[in-house]
C-alpha cells in the first residue's frame, strides 16, 4: 500500500476536476468542489495490469468513445458500519431485489435453440430406430450417459462462477447453443464434406480421415465459437474477461459434447452392444469428459481477455486467431484416436488427464484474477470518494465476503447483504468496460444507477446500525 500523496481528510485544497491522471490516480490537488473532504488515495494492487491508457488512438483497436472518468459524489459519503468495525448490519436496501435484465433476444435466442435441440436429438433418434437392429431402449440410456457428463461440466463451471455469477438465461443459451446449433450443423457440414472427400478420391479410409482430422476440429470449433460471438452481441454487459469466455465456452462445449456422445453411444450398442457402450462411456464421458469444453475454452478466454483490455469490437475480431488453438487440440486428438494400438490410446488418455488437470488450475488463477480486478476497480471508487478502503476490501475478497455474509446473517440479513456484494462486482465490471470502450452513454448511464444503488445501501446500513 502506497503513502497517500494528500493531506488528512478536513483540509482545504485547490479546486479541480476531480478526475483521474492517465495513470489512474486522482490528479494531484484535485477537490470535489464545494469544500467536499479530499478521499484519501489507496494504491489497489497492480492498476496498470488492467490499464487501457496505452492502446492507439486510431484504428481497430481504438476505443469508439472519450475516456470515461469517475464523477466524484456531489456529497460526501457517510463512514459506513463496516469501515468503523461495529460489524452490526441489518438491511441494505428496502426495494426489492433486483433480477439481472436479460434482452428479450436473449429469451427469444434460448426458445429458438431449444426447438432446434428437440429437432436434432429427434432427428438421431429417428436415425437410430429406423437404421438401427438395436433395441431402441438403449437410445434413452445413451441420452441420460451423456447428460451425466453434461451435468459435471455445468457443476465445475457454477463453481467457478461464483465470484460474479452470469445470468442463468445466459448460461442456458450457452449449453443449447452446443447442443443444438453447433452439433446439428456440424453433423451436417462434416457429412457432407466426408462424402465429397470420398466422391473425389474414392477412398473411404481418405475420406474418413479428413473428416476426422480436418473437417471436424475446423467446423466445430468454428460452429461452437460463434456461440462465443451470440452471446458478446447479446449482452455484452456479462462477457466481461477471460472467466466469462472460459465459462461459456465450456458450457458450450459441454453442450455440443452432450449430443455427439448420444450419436457415438447409439453407433456403439448397435456395433459392440452393451459393453462397448460402457467402455466408450468411460473414455469419453469419463476420461476425457473435458475435451469439447477445454477447446471452446480457448476461443473464450482468448476473446475475454482481449475485450477486457481493448474493447468490444477486438473481442469479436480476435476470434479469428483464437479459435486456433482449439482447433489443433481437437485434430491431434482425432489423429491420433485413429491409431488402433492400446498404448496410443493410453497415452493419450494421460494427457488429456494432464491437459484436464491443468485447465482447471487456470481456472483458478482466472476467479483469482478477478477478485484482483474488482479489488482495483472498486479501489478507484474508494479514492474518489464512493466507498471507503475498508469496504473495498470486505466486498473485493473471499475473505471480506465470507465474513460480511456471517455477520449478517446472524442478523437476518443475508439476503441484502449478498445483493451487495453482487452489485459492487457489477460495478467493477462495468468500471473495466468503461476504460476499454470508452465513455459510452448506455453504460455511463448503467455505472450511475450502480452508483445511487450502492449509495442507498451504504445509508441504509449506517441507518439501520447505528
Amino acid at each position: 500500500m502506497s503513502q497517500s500523496p494528500y493531506p488528512p481528510a478536513g483540509q482545504s485544497q485547490p479546486s479541480d476536476q476531480g478526475q483521474f491522471m492517465p495513470n489512474g490516480r486522482p490528479r494531484p490537488g484535485a477537490d470535489a468542489g464545494g469544500g467536499l473532504p479530499q478521499p484519501r488515495y489507496v494504491d489497489y494492487g497492480n492498476p496498470r495490469a488492467y490499464d487501457t491508457s496505452v492502446r492507439p488512438a486510431s484504428g481497430l483497436t481504438a476505443a469508439r468513445f472519450a475516456p470515461a472518468q469517475i464523477q466524484r459524489p456531489t456529497t460526501a459519503q457517510p463512514e459506513s458500519a463496516w469501515s468503523t468495525q461495529t460489524r452490526r448490519v441489518q438491511e441494505v436496501a428496502q426495494h426489492s431485489k433486483q433480477v439481472p435484465v436479460v434482452s428479450i433476444a436473449v429469451w427469444i435466442t434460448a426458445f429458438l435453440l431449444g426447438i432446434g435441440l428437440l429437432v436434432v436429438l429427434g432427428w438421431f433418434f429417428l436415425q437410430f430406430v429406423i437404421f438401427s437392429s438395436a433395441n431402441p431402449v438403449w437410445w434413452p440410456i445413451n441420452a441420460f450417459l451423456a447428460f451425466t457428463s453434461l451435468v459435471v461440466i455445468i457443476l465445475v463451471m457454477v463453481l467457478a462462477d461464483r465470484w460474479d455469477p452470469q445470468p442463468i438465461p445466459l448460461l442456458i443459451v450457452a449449453v443449447l447453443w452446443g447442443a443444438a446449433f453447433a452439433a446439428g450443423v456440424s453433423y451436417v457440414v462434416n457429412t457432407a464434406n466426408t462424402l465429397l472427400v470420398y466422391t473425389v478420391t474414392g477412398d473411404g479410409a481418405i475420406a474418413n480421415w479428413v473428416g476426422a482430422v480436418i473437417s471436424a476440429p475446423t467446423v466445430e470449433e468454428i460452429t461452437k465459437g460463434l456461440g462465443l460471438i451470440v452471446l458478446m452481441l447479446l449482452a455484452r454487459r456479462y462477457f466481461n474477461g477471460p472467466l466469462d469466455g472460459v465459462i461459456y465456452g465450456a458450457l458450450i462445449g459441454g453442450g455440443f459434447a452432450f449430443t455427439e456422445n448420444i450419436l457415438y453411444y447409439s453407433r456403439q450398442v448397435e456395433d459392440f452392444g452393451a459393453g462397448g457402450v460402457v467402455l466408450l462411456f468411460v473414455v469419453r464421458g469419463v476420461l476425457n469428459i473435458f475435451g469439447h469444453a477445454i477447446y471452446t475454452a480457448l476461443t473464450g478466454v482468448v476473446m475475454g481477455f482481449v475485450a477486457r483490455k481493448w474493447g468490444t469490437i477486438s473481442g469479436g475480431l480476435v476470434f479469428i486467431v483464437a479459435v486456433i488453438p482449439g482447433m489443433l487440440l481437437h485434430a491431434i486428438w482425432n489423429f491420433f484416436a485413429g491409431f488402433p494400438s492400446g498404448w496410443v490410446m493410453i497415452t493419450m488418455l494421460v494427457c488429456q488427464f494432464l491437459l484436464s488437470v491443468v485447465w482447471l488450475i487456470s481456472i483458478a488463477v482466472l476467479v483469482w484474477d478477478e477478485s484482483r480486478l474488482t479489488r482495483v476497480r472498486l479501489g478507484d471508487y474508494a479514492n474518489q470518494g464512493w466507498l471507503t478502503h475498508e469496504e473495498v476490501d470486505m466486498l473485493a475478497t473471499w475473505k471480506g465476503r465470507r465474513e460480511g455474509k456471517q455477520w449478517a446473517h446472524a442478523l437476518g440479513a443475508k439476503p441484502q447483504m449478498k445483493k451487495f456484494i453482487k452489485e459492487a462486482a457489477d460495478l467493477a465490471s462495468v468500471r473495466q468496460r468503461l476504460l476499454a470502450d470508452g465513455a459510452n452513454p448506455k453504460v455511463v448511464a448503467m455505472e450511475s444507477d450502480l452508483l445511487q444503488r450502492l449509495s442507498a445501501n451504504r445509508q441504509a446500513m449506517l441507518q439501520h446500525t447505528s
